[in-house]
């Protein structure tokens, strides 16, 4: 395979983009240059991504025409190999309508032409990034920041591998994925975790939660304390 980009884009706010090249090409330096001017995080690497599993996200594939039809799939394939589903783009390099629809036809959720500006491919990134979310609310899973969390399987996906969860932790965990970074009091994730009934269960119980989750979380600084309000997820 030549001419081939994938560029993975974890749902997170904050974008992190993990460009990774099969092959030489000047086009890889040009994603990698405009999206830096983008203020995403940029992550390059090699082949060795096919390797593994996706984790959560979007991915963004770079193709020629020369490449055939059954790249596509292949990618598609891929990408879905998980238990995460992400998003594809496919960005056609040399080629048009008929790439264009081979693509579609594979299993991309979208597919568009070079040239383009980096604005609209950061838009429509953002745009399946959504219908990602969406996608995966609907079937019991939230994403945020390289993380999706199945709610009926009461596990953590981080990196690629699985974080088992109590229904507490689930439930605290949940309450801050759906606030999507704004803060939440200790009330409040006391209501989602224990309910709006009259266990006696004071708000040190959250910290004791939190506590455990920090512990369980690659990045324990993901969750974040608010002085005198409670608690949020880190941007």
């Amino acid at each position: 395979m030549r001419s081939v980009v994938v560029v993975a884009v974890p749902t997170d706010e904050s974008i992190h983009v993990a460009v990774v090249a099969l092959v030489a090409s000047e086009l890889v330096q040009d994603v990698v240059t405009q999206l830096e001017r983008e203020a995403l995080r940029i992550e390059v690497g090699g082949a060795e991504l096919m390797n593994a599993a996706p984790t959560a996200g979007v991915y963004v594939v770079t193709v020629d025409a020369a490449l055939g039809p059954l790249v596509g799939e292949r990618v598609v394939a891929w990408a879905h190999r998980g238990e995460l589903h992400p998003g594809v783009i496919g960005l056609v390099v040399d080629g048009g309508g008929r790439e264009r629809e081979s693509l579609l036809a594979a299993g991309f959720d979208d597919v568009v032409v070079a040239p383009l500006s980096v604005r609209e491919l950061v838009a429509r990134v953002r745009a399946v990034h959504r219908r990602v979310s969406w996608r995966g609310a609907s079937h019991g899973r939230l994403r945020y920041g390289g993380y999706t969390l199945d709610v009926h399987g009461h596990a953590l996906w981080a990196d690629g591998k699985v974080i088992a969860l109590t229904s507490l932790e689930l439930a605290v965990l949940r309450e801050l994925m759906k606030a999507r970074g704004r803060s939440r009091s200790r009330v409040e994730l006391l209501a989602a975790a224990w309910g709006d009934g009259e266990l006696d269960v004071s708000e040190r119980s959250v910290d004791n939660v939190i506590l455990r989750l920090r512990r369980k979380l690659p990045r324990p600084e993901l969750i974040e304390t608010v002085r005198s309000v409670g608690f949020r997820l880190a941007p």
